[in-house]
């Protein structure tokens, strides 16, 4: 199971560990109450501030989530991942549980 935190910037790295030369992909976290962020790799129409992609002989790449995308999301939400290939092929390659956790420091300068 994934964990994150309600709200903040999200940097995750997969590795399919295959070379994903002209894959295109795509990714949702969804909820139960219709809260969603759809992201893309730039040849599927979204950008490399998405998907970008950090190794393509090895599959790595990376899901970027801007601060603040996640903020009303349900703790218990999900994460889907497909990628198409150059034949027009499309599968799932991820698909689970993720949980987002309440953000405990609200503040920005220490109190004594």
């Amino acid at each position: 199971m994934l964990e994150y935190v309600r709200g903040d910037t999200i940097e995750s790295e997969i590795t399919a560990n295959t070379d994903i030369t002209g894959w295109k992909i795509r990714a949702e976290f969804y909820d139960n109450n219709g809260q969603s962020v759809q992201l893309a790799t730039e040849n599927s129409g979204g950008s490399d501030d998405q998907i970008s992609i950090d190794d393509v002989i090895n599959g790595v790449f990376t899901i970027n989530v801007d601060k603040g995308e996640t903020t009303n999301f349900n703790n218990e939400s999900f994460l889907e991942i497909e990628r198409e290939d150059s034949n027009g092929k499309i599968n799932t390659i991820f698909q689970g549980n993720v949980t987002f956790m309440d953000e405990k420091i609200t503040w920005t300068s220490p109190t004594s």
